[in-house]
């Protein structure tokens, strides 16, 4: 089995693209002047895979005259967002060429290669304005309302093949240029949270229906296997792909077990790669059932994960901050252990 991380993100949300006045030091996304170092050092603690959320909320894509705004029609408790899925900037395509050419540029023998999440469930939450206008003319704290995040289901819905041919088929085309660089395309990040029937809770109040994000999967996964790639999904539950039964090229769920929750032997047609897409590094925070009588180490995670049929775990992970994640010393001594196959401590 492989090891593998999520970044997830240097600015979630504005890893591409433009971003709002004064949250960036100049022109450049910030990732620009890490990355090369942060593939070195994970290629040599043997990580094979990285994967990086692309729109994650959706900030920077959209934005101004394009950006999402409330459904002006919407009656009652109605919060629906309008949007129209504008092209890419070529701002955004250039910095996805950066970060594809930073992978190619990788001289370790085993190079790291990237699994790109299009888009995160909170893309289609309801929207909000992080920004603060600096106009003189509008009330102390007015908020502008050119940068939004989340509001965007409307390109999952209504707009969805004007979403797949402004988006993903450009970023497939990039994707085509650097073929070695890519591990597959996750097309979305646990659609569960934002779809009626989909989520655990069975209400019908998400901003996105079954039937069409169904859609939007089976139309998103036809566009990378036309352009030569693998497609994923990158569901919150392993109990969503059987309800659902949408089988990727790579079958993937994420794994966080609230201390109850057993990670099961590979249940997936053997002719097609399982992935687990994501488990806490936290040990504390998350633990698992089965290593109760054993060590909580990420390298025990790994094995058990291996035992179990899996081709690839990710962890969670390199970047973010939040409790799933402990990225210490150890936790890159426990993968350097797992992937050279050492017996350690």
């Amino acid at each position: 089995m492989d090891a593998g991380v999520n970044y997830p993100w240097f600015s979630y949300g504005w890893d591409f693209g433009a971003a709002p006045p004064g949250w960036r030091d100049g022109n450049d996304p910030a990732w620009l002047a890490h990355i090369g170092t942060h593939l070195e050092h994970l290629a040599a603690i043997g990580i094979s895979v990285l994967r990086w959320f692309i729109l994650g909320d959706g900030l920077s894509y959209g934005t101004g005259p394009t950006a999402p705004a409330p459904d002006r029609s919407a009656t009652g408790d109605s919060t629906g967002w309008r949007f129209d899925p504008p092209a890419l900037t070529g701002e955004f395509r250039q910095h996805f060429a950066a970060v594809l050419q930073s992978f190619a540029a990788q001289t370790a023998p085993r190079p790291v290669r990237l699994l790109p999440v299009l888009a995160d469930y909170k893309f289609c939450e309801p929207g909000v304005w992080p920004v603060s206008s600096d106009d003189a003319a509008l009330r102390q704290g007015g908020r502008d309302e050119g940068w939004v995040k989340g509001g965007r289901a409307e390109a999952i819905t209504a707009n969805r093949q004007r979403f797949i041919g402004q988006v993903l088929e450009p970023l497939l085309r990039l994707s085509r240029g650097y073929p070695d660089t890519i591990y597959a395309w996750d097309i979305f990040n646990e659609p569960e949270w934002v779809t009626n029937g989909w989520h655990p809770d069975r209400g019908t109040d998400h901003p996105v229906n079954e039937s069409e994000m169904r859609a939007f999967l089976e139309d998103a996964a036809s566009a990378i296997r036309d352009a030569g790639f693998s497609s994923t999904i990158g569901f919150g539950l392993i109990e969503t792909i059987r309800q659902t039964h949408l089988y990727a090229d790579i079958n993937q769920f994420h794994h966080y077990t609230d201390g109850s929750r057993f990670l099961e032997r590979n249940p997936f047609d053997p002719r097609q790669r399982a992935i687990v897409g994501e488990f806490a590094t936290s040990t504390a925070e998350d633990t698992w059932p089965e290593l109760r009588q054993r060590s909580q180490r990420i390298l025990e995670r790994l094995r058990l994960a291996e035992s179990q049929g899996y081709d690839l775990a990710l962890a969670w992970s390199f970047q973010a901050h939040d409790r799933h994640t402990s990225w210490t010393p150890q936790a890159e001594n426990d993968i350097k252990c797992f992937t050279q196959e050492r017996n350690c401590p």
